[in-house]
């Protein structure tokens, strides 16, 4: 089997028929919400250790640019001295 179809959601749905008897049986609302937000906290994870071809890339000045328009707006704040009442 292909490695793009072992998904997250499809290797929690194979747990799931395998230990809670689903869909014949179900775990509690409660249980069922943990299970699949574990899930897609560890596909997550996953798509930060290994980044997916095709995926977004983030502009490599960001943080440059970012640092750059914060001591801009922070000069601006220092020209616009509102204690002085008029």
């Amino acid at each position: 089997m292909p490695e793009a179809d072992t998904s997250s959601l499809l290797q929690t749905l194979r747990w799931l028929s395998a230990h809670a008897g689903f869909p014949a049986a179900r775990l509690p609302e409660k249980a069922e919400l943990l299970v699949l937000i574990a899930a897609a906290a560890a596909q997550e994870e996953r798509d930060a250790q290994n980044p997916i071809k095709g995926r977004p890339v983030v502009d490599k000045t960001f943080n440059a640019q970012f640092r750059n328009y914060t001591i801009q707006r922070r000069r601006v704040h220092v020209k616009c001295d509102n204690s002085a009442k008029v």
